[in-house]
């Protein structure tokens, strides 16, 4: 019993130093139909309160099992608080050359992680990131969800 309770009290503690790095979270799975529309660009805004520290972001792309596309175009718009503007472009690879799902998959459930900057030097102040999906067709189908997460990188 005395196991148990010291590998929980470690979970806890490993989780709860997760959640310290977390600057942003957001994931959402209002896609009518399951669909991505062309003309849905999702916005999220998030706040820089300490300098000197570096930061990651990643999309987060939530897709029914055995996608039917080994790839998803997006374009990701980033407002920094001095108004200037990046603008990253980015293949979510959905496949691997074998065609086994890239993802995290459960049932038929998968979830991707991509990454849009790592160890990035981010001013103190607010940012504004648009992301677009850039599908050739009218709608990108069988999404679950959509979202970012940026974290501090401590070493």
């Amino acid at each position: 019993m005395k196991i148990i309770r010291v590998v929980a009290v470690l979970m806890l503690v490993a989780l709860s130093s997760c959640e310290q790095n977390r600057v942003y979270n957001k994931f959402e799975k209002n896609f009518k139909e399951k669909r991505w529309q062309k003309t849905d660009v999702r916005t999220y805004e998030f706040e820089i309160t300490q300098g000197a520290t570096q930061y990651n972001m990643d999309v987060h792309f939530a897709h029914v099992f055995g996608y039917q596309f080994p790839s998803v175009p997006l374009t990701v718009t980033i407002e920094n608080p001095d108004k200037t503007i990046t603008i990253k472009k980015i293949n979510l690879e959905v496949t691997d050359k074998e065609g086994k799902d890239n993802g995290d998959c459960a049932g038929d459930i998968c979830d991707l992680y991509a990454n849009v900057f790592e160890d990035a030097s981010l001013a103190v102040g607010k940012y504004k990131v648009s992301i677009s999906q850039n599908f050739g067709g009218e709608y990108l189908p069988n999404i679950l969800g959509f979202g970012i997460e940026v974290t501090a990188s401590f070493d």
